[in-house]
């Protein structure tokens, strides 16, 4: 096994599609004093057809109406005369799909400016639908939905965001919609958008987790709580109407709490909660009341080189496992708010309210800079001022992140390794800093520039945070504010009691996601939308000149889009990451992982463990003077799992088992020797549901001592993680009992959603010929399982040897695993899927404990204990857009290369790698290279000879080609 290996590396690129943003931007229109909640009940088959609605309208909080309505096609004579009766008997309006979508929907969703009110709206909205396409556009990826037979009418359309959020909007009606004296004296009146509020996405937003409308209800307190029910699908009864009537209720009063939640605590009037769609929401509506005004507003011309220059040497957090799948004690400690916090210490709110910036050439200053820097240097906060650098080297075996399809796959992962390339790349000056604390040596400066903000804009005014805070912009640091202000309540909250210390801890936790939202993910927010034709452009990269691009997907900045600041925070983080790294080495101790914020110092054999206390505390010290904020201590904090349960403020020996970067758990060993979890992750089980309620826990696995949402995980994830615990302290740690539970030989099920138009396109077979109401349309909940390779059914062909058919299973959705596989059925052909052709959850699960970290040397799937940097030699460089489009459904679907933009390389690099190629054929012969790269020799003939061959098979075949054919291509 070597550590050099040739492989292209990735680096996020510049495209300009005519997106930035422009000044002047309107407040959002505010939704009127009307209100319109409605609920859907389906049928329970992969369709889910809309068989009853309940809804409520309101002025205020004032019932003006309510009521049920329903589809005559999804009820039988019976189920109707039930329906009317109850409806009846509660004097409440009884109306047809057709006739709520006409009277109700539109009068007063959309006449009367309402909030459309839900809860996980986009399938209900669905399900009133008459048929949809692909929407065009700006809301192209997503859908436009009809709903009424009046042509006139305005259409719904809804975009997946993510797992959590949608845009849902009214398209524009096909009416003119000023009269004709309007328009001569030039009046513009533009489209009804609507006002569509999902409670689940802003339930998240302004609490940070997620939660069912069950639990959402449970968790606020609502008078009326939403129930569980045994009932969907059944013959309608007087009972299950009740309890839909119930949903909407309960769908109101949570909103009803959401809203006077937002209202105390966030206190941004302009903000109309259907614009809430995650913590970034808030972030951005705080920059705007402060009167702030986006960089790429005031700067329009700021040159594209150089925002290219800058978002190649954005590579986000590091997360990485140094001692893989072996038990090691650990403190575990991770960094007081680490985003707010170094873009305090690097002073980068300056940038933020600036009218704009300017760079400047530093090379030979930050030559000698580099050269004479030492540790004790990074212990002054004003050395962090100086770090606003940019700088382009020369990688010459030095430590870089570096993103690379690194395993056999292509998708790509970021590691801290040996990077050596002939021509240079740009990276931040902390990543500069931290390869030489760990090489020993600083890098080789080809160039570096330095950014400085303008002149503070005017307009700029305070504003009042949640807690009785207030701010002013132009005066403070609005990130140490945040962060004092905070500490000031956490405070008062130990000392407070009852409801004082929970509106306390309500103040201080809605601080705490302010900042977060405020000081990262709006700086680098870019929206992939697909085009509606191919785009000519110019690629810009890491090289001083772009090159030309054709593009089917534009990446849109968001409002307040500002690389060089994403750029120089998760920079700094990095640089956080090695210093804490290199005290650690420099006492004698080691480490087992890291994950942005947070590492887990190991304690080594044979070192006693006051020792290993003593040494580990001295790291976290090292790290205080750089606290930055008005209330002083650690910045490297001892994190609560270190300490014993007792409350009593000790230390309990912590130990901690790593498989790959973000797959850890975190344990106690009791007076038995038995695990007691403290913290785990459900990395890579996120997908999968529930194979047993947590009621139904297996009796041989303890319960858990910490609340599961301490820990992080699902009961049946804790469970996981205690049998390959328990696996780990054995001779056989590879063989990980699943047989803890029955329900582990159900078959593995995934909820997922038909939530794009490429996800639609999968059911054209199935759905040809059935009616719409019949088919499976978009926002169907449905459920994915995974087809056993080793039952597929064999298809044989005259003349030729029998192959196995691959199945793609669906089921309707259904939280019981047997169940869902029962109705099991091939998503192509519609034919019922046998349960044995399916993995169960052991299977699916039975190398979860040994998932590699391919990123280093050592990181293999049976691999045990400390892993390698690897030394990567680039050969080109592969230019990418935002490469974390679309992972939630990735982790259901499979890696798609098709999810986010990829621009290819230069011609330079293009130009090499052929000519790799070819010498390697004259070297080798054509056929022996085929043979090596898995590949035949027509093919790879082609790719020589034809530059019209992507460059994506001509980067596959030379990496597979100099990693001795390792990395096959097909």
């Amino acid at each position: 096994m070597t550590a050099t290996v040739q492989l292209p590396i990735h680096v996020r690129a510049y495209v300009p599609s005519g997106n930035k943003p422009k000044p002047g931007t309107r407040r959002p229109e505010l939704p009127s004093h009307w209100s319109l909640v409605f609920d859907c009940e389906t049928t329970t088959d992969e369709a889910q057809q809309l068989r009853i609605g309940t809804y409520q309208v309101r002025v205020g909080s004032r019932m003006k109406e309510q009521g049920f309505f329903y589809d005559p096609d999804a009820l039988s004579r019976e189920e109707l005369a039930t329906l009317r009766a109850e409806a009846a008997k509660q004097k409440l309006r009884c109306l047809t799909k057709d006739g709520f979508v006409e009277t109700v929907f539109y009068r007063i969703g959309y006449e009367l400016r309402a909030s459309i009110i839900g809860f996980n709206l986009p399938f209900d909205l669905s399900r009133l639908a008459l048929d949809h396409n692909p929407a065009r556009r700006g809301m192209k990826g997503g859908f436009t939905f009809r709903l009424s037979e009046d042509k006139y009418q305005a259409r719904v359309q809804i975009r997946h965001i993510n797992r959590r959020a949608s845009f849902i909007q009214f398209a524009g009606k096909r009416v003119q919609r000023v009269s004709r004296s309007e328009r001569k004296r030039g009046v513009r009146r533009g489209a009804k958008r609507g006002h569509f509020v999902d409670v689940a996405t802003l339930a998240h937003a302004l609490y940070s987790r997620s939660f069912t409308l069950e639990s959402l209800s449970e968790f606020l307190g609502t008078a009326t709580r939403k129930h569980a029910s045994e009932e969907h699908g059944k013959k309608l009864t007087p009972d299950y109407l009740r309890y839909a009537m119930t949903d909407v209720q309960a769908t109101w009063e949570c909103y009803c709490a959401l809203e006077r939640h937002f209202d105390r605590t966030f206190g941004l009037k302009h903000l109309p909660l259907g614009r809430i769609f995650s913590e970034a929401s808030l972030g951005k509506a705080y920059l705007r009341a402060m009167g702030i005004k986006p960089w790429q507003v005031c700067q329009p011309d700021f040159p594209d080189a150089i925002t290219g220059q800058i978002l190649s040497a954005y590579f986000g957090g590091r997360s990485e496992v140094r001692v893989r799948r072996s038990v090691r004690q650990v403190l575990y400690c991770d960094f007081l708010s680490m985003y707010p916090t170094v873009c305090t210490l690097m002073g980068l709110w300056r940038f933020v309210i600036a009218d704009g910036m300017s760079y400047r050439d530093v090379t030979e200053d930050t030559r000698a800079f580099l050269e004479r820097i030492d540790l004790v240097d990074l212990q002054s906060q004003d050395t962090w001022k100086r770090l606003v650098v940019l700088v382009q080297v020369e990688p010459d075996d030095d430590l870089f992140p570096v993103r690379a399809a690194y395993g056999e796959g292509p998708q790509a992962t970021i590691g801290l390794n040996r990077l050596s390339r002939d021509t240079p790349l740009w990276f931040t000056l902390a990543d500069c800093i931290a390869s030489a604390a760990l090489k020993g040596k600083p890098p080789k400066i080809a160039k570096a520039i330095a950014f400085e903000p303008g002149p503070p804009q005017t307009g700029l005014h305070k504003i009042e945070v949640p807690g009785g805070g207030k701010v002013d912009p132009a005066r403070q640091d609005f990130y140490r504010a945040l962060i004092d202000h905070r500490q000031v309540l956490k405070s008062r909250q130990a000392d407070a009691e009852g409801d004082e210390r929970d509106r306390y801890n309500v103040a201080q936790n809605s601080l705490k996601i302010i900042a977060n939202a405020t000081s990262y993910g709006g700086f680098v927010e870019v929206n992939v939308e697909d085009l509606v034709k191919p785009l000519e452009s110019l690629c810009f990269g890491p090289a001083e000149t772009p090159f030309p691009v054709t593009v089917d997907k534009a990446e849109k900045p968001g409002p307040f889009f500002h690389p060089l600041l994403a750029t120089l925070i998760t920079g700094a983080a990095r640089l956080m990451l090695a210093l804490t790294e290199r005290q650690i080495v420099d006492a004698g101790l080691e480490w087992v992982l890291c994950d942005t914020d947070s590492m887990a110092i190991a304690r080594p054999e044979g070192m006693c463990e006051a020792e290993f206390y003593r040494a580990a505390r001295a790291i976290c010290d090292w790290f205080e003077p750089l606290n930055p904020y008005t209330q002083k201590g650690p910045v490297l904090k001892i994190e609560d799992a270190n300490y014993r349960l007792d409350g009593t403020g000790e230390l309990e020996p912590l130990f901690a088992f790593a498989v790959s970067a973000k797959r850890y758990v975190l344990f106690n060993l009791d007076a038995e020797g038995k695990p007691v979890i403290r913290k785990a992750s459900a990395h890579g089980l996120g997908h999968f549901r529930d194979p047993y309620p947590e009621k139904e826990a297996p009796n041989g696995i303890p319960a858990p001592q910490v609340p599961l949402a301490d820990i992080g995980v699902r009961r049946w994830q804790y469970d996981l993680w205690h049998q390959i615990i328990l696996a780990a302290f054995t001779d056989t740690p590879e063989r990980v009992d699943l047989s803890y539970h029955p329900a582990m030989n159900a078959p593995a099920i995934a909820r997922y959603s038909v939530t794009t138009p490429m996800l639609d396109g999968w059911f054209k077979s199935y759905n040809a010929g059935k009616p719409y109401a019949r088919r499976v349309t978009p926002f169907n909940f449905l459920v994915s399982l995974t087809a056993n390779p080793l039952a597929m059914p064999e298809v044989g062909q005259q003349g030729r040897l029998n192959k196995k058919r691959s199945l793609r299973p669906i089921a309707p959705f259904d939280s019981d695993p047997e169940i869902a596989a029962s109705r099991a059925f091939d998503r192509v052909t519609g034919e019922p899927v046998p349960r044995e052709a399916l993995k169960t959850f052991r299977q699916a699960l039975a190398q979860y404990h040994l998932h590699p970290e391919e990123k280093f040397l050592g990181g293999g799937y049976l691999d045990v204990g400390t892993t390698e940097r690897r030394h990567v030699e680039a050969l080109a460089v592969v230019h990418i857009g935002k490469e974390a489009n679309k992972w939630e459904e990735q982790d259901v679907l499979g890696f798609d290369p098709e999810a986010f933009p990829s621009y290819g390389t230069t011609a330079e690099d293009g130009e090499r790698l052929r000519g790799r190629l070819e010498r390697a054929v004259a070297q080798m012969s054509l056929a022996r290279v085929a043979k090596l790269v898995g590949s035949t020799p027509f093919k790879v003939q082609r790719v020589i000879v034809d530059e019209e061959i992507g460059y994506d098979r001509l980067i596959a075949l030379v990496s597979s080609l100099t990693n001795g054919g390792q990395r096959r291509v097909g």
